[in-house]
C-alpha cells in the first residue's frame, strides 16, 4: 500500500521538504546581512557614521534615544553615572549598506538566475541544482573570513550566483512532480524556506553573534549558515532524481468544460525541446528567444511579474531595515525572538494555507482563478502592516504576525500560476526571466528607503510606511487587474475552443451526408 497526501506518494513529498531546507539555508545566508550590518560596518568599517549607544551599558531606552539625537562632538560628552553613554561610531545603514544588501546582491542573482532556467530546459536540473547550493554554502563559510569591504561584495555576489538557481530549477522540479491537486501546497511548502531562513537569520545574526564562540562574533554566524548548507549539498546528490518532464495544458471537452490535462514529455513530441543538432550556442538563444515571446505575447503573465515586483520590493525594504528600525526606535525590543517567530510561525503558516486555498479553488473552479487568493491577502495585510510601524512592543510584533500570515500566501501561489501559464518547453527559463524581472525591481528599489528618509519629516519610519504597506495595497489592486486579465483570456480560449468543437462537429456531420 502506497500512503499518499493529497493524492500524491509520501515519496513526492520528500522532495519539497529537501528542496525546502536548501532554500532555508541559502535564504538564512541572504538576510543575515540585514542582522549583522552593524557589527560587519564597525570592524570593517563602511557605511553611516552616527552617535550610538553603547552596547555594554544598561540604561532604559529613552537614554539610549538621546543618543541618537547628537552630533560628533557632543557624543562622548553624554553620560549617566560618570560613565559613557554613547559613542561615535558606525551604525550599519548608509548607503553602502543598501549596495551591499541589495545591488550587489541583484546584480548577479538576476543574471544568473536567467543562465540556470536555460540550463534547466537543456540539462539536469538536480545536478545544476546541486551545484548551485554548493557554490552559495561554500560562499557564506567565505564570509566570515572577509576583512575588507570589497571581500564582502565578492562573496556576497558569489553567494548570490548559488542562489540564483534555486526558485527556477525547483519550480520546475515541483510542477513536473506533482499534480494540479497538490501543486501549490508543494510549492508553498518549498516556499517556507524563505520564512523558515528569513526568521532563523534574526535568531542567528543576533544570539550567535553574542555569544561570541571563539572570538569570531558575527563571523561564526556565517560559519552556522555555511557548514549545513555543503551538508545538505550531499543529501541532494545522493537522493533526489531528475523527474520527467510534463506540460500543463488546456482541454475542452464537448460540453464544453475546461480541465487540466497533464502530459509527459516522452509521450509527446511536441513537446520536445529544441533538437540537438542544432548546437548548445543556438539551442540556448533559441530558449531565451522563446521563452521572452511566450511571456510577452501573454498579457496576463506581463501584469502578473508587475504585481509580483511591486509586492515583493515591500518584502525587501521591510527585511533589509527591520532591524535598524528597531535599534532606532525600540533599542531594548527582543526583536530576534519576536521577528523569528512572526516570520517562521506566521509567514509558515500563511503560505501553506495560501497553497491550500489556491488548490481548493482551482478545483473547484480552475486554475485560471488562484489569484483571488493573492488580491484579498495583500488587501488584508496592507493595515497591518502600516501598524507595525505606528504601534509601539509588543504590539507591533503582534500586528507583524498577522501581517505575515495574510502577505506571505502570495509566493507560491504567484510561483503556481505562473507554470500553469507558459509552455513545457520553456517554462524553467520562463521563471528565470521572471525572477529576472522581479529581482531588479524588488531588488533595487529599496535604496529609496536610505533617500526617502532624508526627505521626510518623519525619517524611516515614513519612509517604511510607504515603502511596505504602501506597496502592499498596490500589489493588491494590480494582482486584482491580472486576475480579471486572466478570467477574460480564459473565457476567450474557451469560447475558441467552443468554436473549433462545433465546426469539428458539422465537418463530421457533413461527411456523414455525403
Amino acid at each position: 500500500m502506497v500512503w499518499k497526501l493529497r493524492g500524491e506518494p509520501l515519496s513526492h513529498w520528500n522532495y519539497a521538504i529537501i528542496l525546502m531546507l536548501c532554500y532555508c539555508i541559502g535564504e538564512l545566508g541572504h538576510f543575515l546581512i540585514g542582522t549583522l550590518s552593524r557589527s560587519q560596518a564597525q570592524e570593517i568599517k563602511f557605511g553611516n557614521q552616527r552617535c550610538i549607544p553603547l552596547v555594554n551599558q544598561q540604561v532604559n531606552s529613552s537614554i539610549k534615544q538621546s543618543c541618537y539625537e547628537l552630533n560628533s562632538t557632543l557624543c562622548g560628552d553624554y553620560v549617566h553615572d560618570n560613565k559613557s553613554l554613547c559613542e561615535w561610531n558606525y551604525d550599519g545603514s548608509g548607503m553602502e549598506y543598501q549596495v551591499l544588501a541589495g545591488p550587489a546582491f541583484i546584480a548577479v542573482f538576476s543574471l544568473a538566475g536567467l543562465v540556470m532556467g536555460v540550463l534547466g530546459d537543456l540539462y539536469n536540473r538536480i545536478r545544476l541544482l546541486t551545484f548551485c547550493v554548493f557554490l552559495y554554502s561554500s560562499m557564506a563559510f567565505l564570509t566570515g573570513l572577509s576583512t575588507q569591504y570589497w571581500h564582502l561584495i565578492i562573496f556576497r555576489m558569489g553567494f548570490a550566483l548559488g542562489e540564483a538557481g534555486i526558485t527556477p530549477l525547483t519550480a520546475s522540479i515541483i510542477a513536473d512532480k506533482f499534480g494540479s491537486q497538490s501543486r501549490a501546497l508543494a510549492m508553498s511548502l518549498f516556499n517556507w524556506g524563505i520564512y523558515v531562513g528569513y526568521g532563523l537569520a534574526f535568531c542567528v545574526g543576533i544570539y550567535v553573534t553574542e555569544l561570541d564562540v571563539w572570538g569570531k562574533s558575527w563571523r561564526f554566524s556565517y560559519f552556522v549558515t555555511g557548514i549545513p548548507g555543503i551538508l545538505m549539498t550531499l543529501i541532494l546528490f545522493l537522493v533526489l532524481r531528475e523527474p520527467p518532464r510534463k506540460s500543463i495544458v488546456k482541454e475542452v471537452d464537448h460540453n464544453d468544460n475546461a480541465d487540466e490535462v497533464e502530459i509527459s514529455e516522452v509521450d509527446s513530441g511536441k513537446l520536445s525541446t529544441v533538437e540537438s543538432h542544432h548546437g548548445v550556442g543556438n539551442e540556448i538563444t533559441m530558449k531565451l528567444y522563446g521563452s521572452v515571446r511566450a511571456i510577452i505575447t501573454r498579457p496576463p503573465v506581463m501584469l502578473l511579474l508587475l504585481a509580483a515586483s511591486v509586492r515583493h520590493t515591500a518584502s525587501f525594504c521591510w527585511a533589509y531595515n527591520a532591524k535598524l528600525y528597531f535599534e532606532q526606535y525600540y533599542p531594548d525590543a527582543p526583536v530576534a525572538s519576536w521577528m523569528a517567530f512572526a516570520s517562521i510561525v506566521g509567514g509558515s503558516f500563511g503560505i501553506i494555507s495560501g497553497g491550500l486555498v489556491s488548490d481548493f479553488i482551482a478545483s473547484a473552479h480552475g486554475v485560471s482563478t488562484r489569484l483571488w487568493v493573492l488580491v484579498i491577502s495583500q488587501g488584508l495585510a496592507t493595515p497591518l502592516a502600516a501598524m507595525v510601524v505606528y504601534l509601539d512592543p509588543p504590539y507591533c510584533f503582534i500586528s507583524l504576525f498577522c501581517a505575515y500570515f495574510f502577505a506571505e500566501m502570495w509566493y507560491g501561489v504567484m510561483l503556481t500560476s505562473l507554470v500553469e501559464m507558459v509552455p513545457l518547453q520553456y517554462r524553467t527559463t520562463c521563471i528565470a526571466i521572471s525572477s529576472f524581472t522581479i529581482a531588479n525591481i524588488a531588488g533595487n528599489l529599496p535604496v529609496f528607503v536610505a533617500l526617502l528618509k532624508h526627505q521626510l519629516s518623519g525619517g524611516l519610519r515614513a519612509a517604511l510606511i510607504i515603502m511596505y504597506p504602501g506597496f502592499y495595497f498596490l500589489s493588491s489592486i494590480l494582482f486584482l487587474i491580472t486576475q480579471l486579465a486572466m478570467s477574460a483570456a480564459q473565457r476567450k480560449q474557451e469560447r475558441i475552443s467552443g468554436k473549433q468543437i462545433n465546426n469539428n462537429k458539422e465537418q463530421q456531420h457533413e461527411n456523414l451526408l455525403e
